[in-house]
């Protein structure tokens, strides 16, 4: 009975040796060679229908896929209805974004924009990283 709870023991230890092994080649191998990375630049102006700026719009940036595992990023206008952020996300570019802009007060429609890598200009691109720049200007209806 003694052996059987040995053998066991034993075996419980040697799974959980072998799990920890593996986590921990795996963390290695990110730590020397690293993910690819993007940055995206995205910065425009928001304004209403006599092109007036409009301040305190909300933009949220985000990437327009279902693979990138990133969380969109939100900013709000300036008094000159200027917005400007740079959105990082683990891939290796060339991705689809989305901006959009709502109003949190609810006098104006929302708009959106999907910018492909067409729209998209390289700023740098290093063997795992690249930055890219964009630009996106809104003109919002009244509801």
């Amino acid at each position: 009975m003694k052996t059987n709870l040995r053998q066991k023991y034993n075996s419980l230890l040697q799974r959980f040796i072998r799990l920890f092994s593996l986590t921990s080649v795996a963390f290695v191998v990110t730590a020397c060679y690293g993910s690819p990375y993007a940055e995206y630049e995205v910065e425009g102006k928001v304004y209403n229908e006599e092109g007036e700026p409009l301040n305190d719009m909300q933009v949220v940036v985000r990437t327009f896929d279902d693979y990138s595992y990133s969380w969109p990023d939100t900013v709000y206008t300036n008094k000159e209805g200027e917005y400007h952020t740079v959105y990082g996300i683990p891939s290796c570019g060339g991705d689809c974004m989305e901006v959009i802009v709502h109003d949190p007060n609810g006098v104006y429609e929302s708009d959106s924009v999907h910018i492909g890598s067409n729209k998209m200009k390289l700023e740098s691109e290093e063997s795992w990283s690249a930055s890219y720049s964009m630009k996106a200007d809104f003109h919002l209806e009244k509801k």
